[in-house]
């Protein structure tokens, strides 16, 4: 599980406006670079890789090969 701020209403501050929790799944086989990030609710299916410093914010097909900020597909394996 991980965690996100909600941040929707201009009225209060950010702290009082709670989280919202989403599950986080990288399956098997997948290689994870140095510094990326996977936002929370992702899911990351098997045989995939995450190139270094990538920000994933969305779904990332079977050995797809992601990178960049945010995470596009650069090929598929």
């Amino acid at each position: 599980m991980s965690t996100e701020h909600n941040y929707a209403s201009r009225d209060l501050p950010i702290r009082d406006q709670g989280t919202t929790a989403s599950k986080t799944v990288i399956e098997s086989n997948v290689w994870i670079g140095a510094g990326a990030k996977i936002l929370a609710g992702v899911h990351i299916e098997s045989g995939s890789i995450v190139a270094a410093g990538a920000v994933v914010v969305s779904r990332v097909s079977a050995n797809s090969i992601v990178g960049g900020v945010p995470a596009k597909v650069i090929k598929s394996r």
